[in-house]
């Protein structure tokens, strides 16, 4: 007897779609995303893959994903966000059974420009954020304020500015809240901080995101740590686009084995 998806399709019929929407379109977007997202939640691919097919529960935390007559299995991971080598090996399938993001395109009412790939550089004093892509030389033109929905400056500061400079504030959601939804406005993210582990405010965001904002978390390309009393936004922005050239080039590789 053949399981049906809950849009009632037998897994012998192959139902072309005419549109994903939502968060299941954001989650097939993440599976293709160049360079490969470190950051994919196992709720979210199984929520697309019942929207695309079936998911059938086996033994000892096997999954069989099927779409069609074509099935692939995978084990749930114990950290609840699947590694490298699972986001390739869910490309490739859904390549197989024709279920990339251009086989299933947009409704045109959801159609949106590419959003801009962002810097965030942060201390625990201070946030400024920088669109990547912008090819002039002049700074004022990377800032995030024209293509930021929700009208907040590019220079955002922490509410506790009595500190002398370079001394640890205490910890405040609403700053980081403030930064998430400005960098809501991007596509990939990377990020920028000054110090190490828990002193270092980038992480502090990182984890506020994936708690919070885990769509944004997703867009995280990576982590970098910089002297940001002396970097200027020039070798700022320049760090920024070698950090993406070099993550382009690492999954190119990686697409590749």
């Amino acid at each position: 007897m053949n399981k049906q998806s809950k849009d009632g399709r037998s897994d012998g019929v192959v139902e072309e779609h005419a549109g994903l929407s939502g968060s299941d379109r954001r989650t097939l977007d993440a599976i293709f995303r160049h360079p490969i997202s470190h950051n994919l939640a196992w709720r979210d691919v199984v929520a697309l893959f019942e929207t695309l097919g079936t998911v059938e529960s086996k033994v000892n935390n096997e999954f069989a994903f099927k779409v069609g007559d074509a099935q692939h299995l995978i084990h749930k991971p114990h950290t609840h966000q699947l590694t490298v080598p699972e986001v390739l090996e869910l490309r490739h399938f859904l390549e197989r059974v024709g279920r990339s993001p251009e086989s299933l395109p947009q409704p045109a009412a959801e159609r949106v420009p590419a959003l801009p790939n962002l810097l965030v550089a942060i201390d625990h004093h201070e946030a400024k954020i920088y669109r990547i892509d912008v090819t002039s030389d002049d700074i004022s033109e990377h800032v995030i304020a024209p293509y930021d929905p929700h009208h907040f400056l590019h220079h955002l500061a922490h509410k506790d500015q009595s500190r002398e400079h370079g001394q640890r504030a205490p910890e405040d959601s609403t700053f980081y809240e403030r930064i998430a939804q400005a960098a809501g406005a991007g596509g990939r993210i990377i990020l920028v901080g000054h110090g190490k582990g828990h002193s270092n405010a980038a992480h502090h965001l990182a984890e506020y995101l994936e708690k919070h904002h885990p769509e944004a978390h997703q867009h995280i390309v990576r982590g970098i740590v910089a002297d940001l009393s002396s970097v200027t936004p020039s070798q700022l922005l320049e760090l920024g686009r070698s950090t993406l050239r070099n993550a382009d080039d690492i999954n190119k590789l990686q697409i590749g084995k």
